[in-house]
């Protein structure tokens, strides 16, 4: 078959059309080797371009097609269509990128325009062997696996639970609704954060479409975009939540008490217990590790207290494979460990907290029953609050956590609320309020006596200390700025303030255990362990992994709100790909094994990063799953003996693209 190429040229307005003598490009074009037709056309684009292409590629017979515009991120997929439509395999189109590459880039007009024309002959010269290639359809899971039943979890799996899909909530606690649902209030309105959100979980709960696993934690991912084979374990609760009534008798009964983790390890907990009170679901769970009848000792004070039979030793762990079309990454955060940064004192002296511990002092639900107590069980009399502990610094983590000035903030009001008589001095260096309200919420504390505010050059340079049974705080304060044309210098002086109590707002960083799930989504962390977006304006919700969406805290710093903003953003990235009774299209630009010429080394197999080659045991020789192979190449550039080739961009392609750039 003989190759007739056409090729277009977009003026693209005037962002091209200026930049370049575009009618010298054309005759240029018209003078290459296989090119039949050239079209100069305003923009390319339009639906008017579109028809014209469509018409121009069955009356002129065009069986390459060559378009001359923007980048092919733009647009590839926009001209594809238009030659499909026209009865043309879709991979006969090469794009020359003129606007991004030349026009936008370079300022002398006649240079331009000689750089177009080697662009327009780099892809005359590989279109040539590019070749039909088919879109494969395949069966697709629409169920969803939601790992982190947070806030951002729950809202993704509440707008994913529709009609003729389900959804499984996946929660390693006993309990779902993240962190926020152990604070007393939540910013600016100090809303209730348990009445605000127990509705929401509630609802979760009772959704026929949404299955809640608690105690459960992801083992292994296999799979791709469709069709994931997600494997769980999930631990036994060791109660039977169809016979338990939540009365507590089997609490009372315990004779064990350790340190309560939800309560930041502030109160206790006996080795049966429910997290806090108003935990859903609303079934304790047995702490094997430390219940004595699970390390061998004769005690069943919990069952016998029972007169419902709902207590079940001889439960097992469990394991699943959930079989779905996508996973989304709830995983929330964790804060700074403020031992990392010596000066705070955290952990070497007493009523030093961290704002989540200082949130359960706060609860009317936590260790001391929302009062506000020292160690000895007295009033404090003076609190600091420390802002920006280990963010927005070098040495720690460089960005602003973003809500961390806001909660301070309710903190401030609701100390002067249980304790009128307290004075607070809140040590910032710069403040950050970008809720509507927070301003206004800020403007009111203000006014407030007995609320101080110091402004020192860096939050992180604080030394906290114990002097004569008090806590003592050193920092140098922003007392004046001088400016000159060639420099800055901030001038201050020492402070020390003595305080009975010191809250520290820690930055806000990814979970703990976010590595070991990232290895098993293959999936990149940022050195906060947050997880990274496929980018982070255009697809913020969105992974490098096809069919794996992050929400909330998982991938940033988030308040309540925005968490649940980016969740549905994530869940609405499922809902337009993933449709129930619908296939999903395989993109053909793959790896593609010759039998003939590999050896069997299994070096492709090692390189691939997305697990997509396996070996035929009886062949001998790598296989290549379309499925799973995202054309990225490793394999071919790693292959010793040339047996890979990577449809759409093979070496005679690539290397002609190479020949049309360096031809003189």
């Amino acid at each position: 078959m003989d190759i007739r190429i056409g090729v277009y040229i977009c003026e693209c307005g005037p962002n091209i059309k200026d930049a370049m003598h575009l009618e010298e490009v054309t005759a240029f074009a018209k003078s290459l080797e296989h090119v039949v037709f050239v079209r100069q056309f305003r923009l390319l684009c339009s639906n008017e371009g579109k028809e014209i292409i469509a018409r121009d590629i069955k009356q002129q017979s065009l069986n390459r097609i060559v378009i001359a515009a923007c980048s092919p991120k733009e647009h590839e997929l926009t001209f594809r269509k238009v030659l499909s439509e026209a009865g043309l395999n879709p991979y006969l189109l090469q794009i020359a990128n003129i606007r991004e590459h030349i026009a936008w880039m370079i300022t002398d007009k006649e240079l331009a325009t000689q750089l177009a024309k080697v662009k327009i002959r780099a892809a005359v010269k590989r279109v040539v062997y590019q070749e039909p290639l088919d879109v494969k359809e395949i069966e697709a899971s629409p169920d969803v696996v939601v790992i982190g039943a947070g806030i951002a979890g729950i809202s993704a799996a509440l707008t994913l639970a529709q009609k003729q899909r389900k959804v499984y909530l996946i929660e390693r606690l006993p309990c779902i609704g993240g962190k926020a649902v152990r604070y007393e209030d939540v910013f600016p309105n100090l809303e209730c954060a348990p009445c605000m959100l127990e509705p929401k979980m509630d609802e979760v709960l009772h959704n026929d479409n949404i299955e809640v696993l608690t105690l459960t934690e992801v083992k292994e991912v296999l799979g791709f975009f469709g069709n994931f084979i997600v494997k769980v374990n999930q631990k036994a609760r060791f109660v039977d939540s169809s016979l338990c009534i939540s009365c507590g008798a089997c609490i009372e009964a315990c004779p064990v008490k350790v340190k309560n983790e939800f309560d930041e390890n502030l109160g206790e907990r006996k080795a049966i217990y429910f997290p806090f009170p108003g935990a859903l679901p609303s079934v304790p769970v047995i702490d094997r590790e430390n219940c004595l009848r699970f390390q061998g000792k004769e005690c069943n004070a919990c069952q016998t207290a029972c007169a419902f039979g709902a207590i079940k030793y001889e439960d097992k762990d469990t394991e699943r494979e959930l079989n779905v079309g996508a996973i989304v990454v709830a995983t929330g955060f964790d804060l700074f460990n403020p031992k990392l940064a010596a000066q705070f004192g955290y952990g070497k002296i007493d009523n030093v907290y961290t704002s989540l511990e200082f949130e359960r002092i706060l609860s009317a639900t936590g260790p001391y029953g929302g009062k506000i107590l020292l160690k000895d069980g007295s009033s404090p009399k003076k609190i600091a609050l420390i802002h920006c502990v280990g963010s927005r610094s070098k040495r720690y983590r460089p960005y602003c956590s973003a809500i961390c000035c806001s909660y301070l903030i309710k903190f401030a009001h609701i100390i002067k609320h249980k304790l009128p008589e307290a004075s607070i001095v809140s040590i910032y260096s710069d403040l950050c309020l970008p809720d509507k309200e927070a301003q206004s919420f800020f403007d009111k504390l203000k006014k407030e006596e007995g609320i101080e505010f110091i402004r020192v050059r860096d939050t992180n340079e604080t030394r906290v200390s114990l002097e004569e049974g008090r806590i003592c705080i050193l920092n140098t304060t922003v007392e004046d700025e001088y400016k000159s044309e060639s420099h800055s210098i901030i001038t201050g002086k020492l402070i020390k303030v003595v305080v009975d109590m010191v809250v520290l707002a820690g930055a806000i960083e990814g979970a703990r255990d976010a590595g070991h799930l990232a290895e098993l989504l293959d999936l990149p962390l940022d050195e906060a362990r947050f997880f990274k977006e496929e980018h982070c304006k255009l697809s913020p919700a969105s992974t490098t992994n096809d069919g794996i969406f992050i929400a909330g805290c998982a991938n940033a710093p988030r308040d309540i709100t925005n968490s649940v903003i980016h969740a549905e953003a994530a869940a609405g990235g499922v809902l337009s790909r993933l449709v129930p009774g619908e296939k999903i299209s395989l993109e053909p630009t793959i790896a593609e094994v010759n039998k003939d010429l590999c050896s069997g080394c299994k070096t492709c197999i090692e390189v691939c990063p997305y697990r997509a080659i396996s070996y035929d045991e009886e062949e001998k020789r790598a296989v290549v799953s379309e499925m799973l192979c995202r054309g990225c190449g490793v394999c071919v550039a790693t292959c010793p003996s040339g047996a890979i080739k990577a449809k759409h961009f093979t070496d005679k392609q690539i290397s002609s693209e190479i020949e049309g750039l360096l031809e003189k």
